[in-house]
């Protein structure tokens, strides 16, 4: 009777241990899977919103420089640099830009892309560039807008033309504080050619 009596518990004990076991494992399976499905979630909403942080349409800069030199920056597009870790430049696509150089002008600027820097608006414009000042226009595939030195540096199959006649040179330079330009050649040996409606000049 006493032996009935230790296998009965016996068998009850272990009816009840492997009801724990299912029920803590199960628990545990769920908990888990609850915790990977709310970290993928938060996953992909954390790259959805850098992915829109990042990137914007239509997009418009405004600044003046300690000289009084306005800027104006148009884009279609605008992407941050992924590999920049200061956060500061932005890729930018269909630009359009004015800089209205205190009492020295206007310069119309057009490009297929650019690199903005927002803090010191220093600009790299690339791919088909055009830069119109003074009833001047040139025609290359860069044009670096230096604000931090004052300077602009136009280069890369640079096309200089004006209403009597067109240059081809390898970079012109533009002082964006007395608005000279001025044409240089990378080898100081070689000529600029100019070319008028009737000649060719070298």
């Amino acid at each position: 009777m006493r032996l009935k009596l230790i296998f009965q518990i016996f068998i009850i004990l272990t009816i009840f241990t492997i009801l724990a076991v299912f029920y803590f494992s199960f628990i545990f399976e769920n908990k888990n899977k609850e915790l990977n499905t709310s970290k993928m979630e938060k996953e992909v909403d954390i790259s959805l919103n850098e992915k829109i942080s990042s990137e914007l349409e239509n997009i418009e800069y405004n600044s003046i420089d300690d000289i009084g030199n306005k800027y104006y920056i148009y884009a279609e597009r605008a992407v941050a640099e992924i590999n920049d870790e200061t956060n500061n430049k932005v890729k930018l696509y269909g630009v359009v830009s004015v800089i209205n150089l205190k009492d020295r002008g206007i310069i119309n600027i057009s490009a297929k892309n650019a690199i903005y820097n927002k803090i010191n608006n220093n600009t790299l414009f690339f791919n088909n560039v055009r830069m119109d000042y003074l009833n001047k226009s040139m025609f290359s595939q860069n044009l670096d807008i230096i604000f931090t030195e004052k300077k602009s540096k136009i280069y890369n199959n640079v096309i200089y033309k004006t209403e009597n006649f067109t240059l081809n040179t390898d970079e012109v330079f533009i002082d964006m504080i007395t608005g000279d330009i001025k044409l240089q050649m990378v080898n100081k040996t070689d000529k600029i050619k100019i070319k008028t409606s009737n000649e060719l000049i070298n």
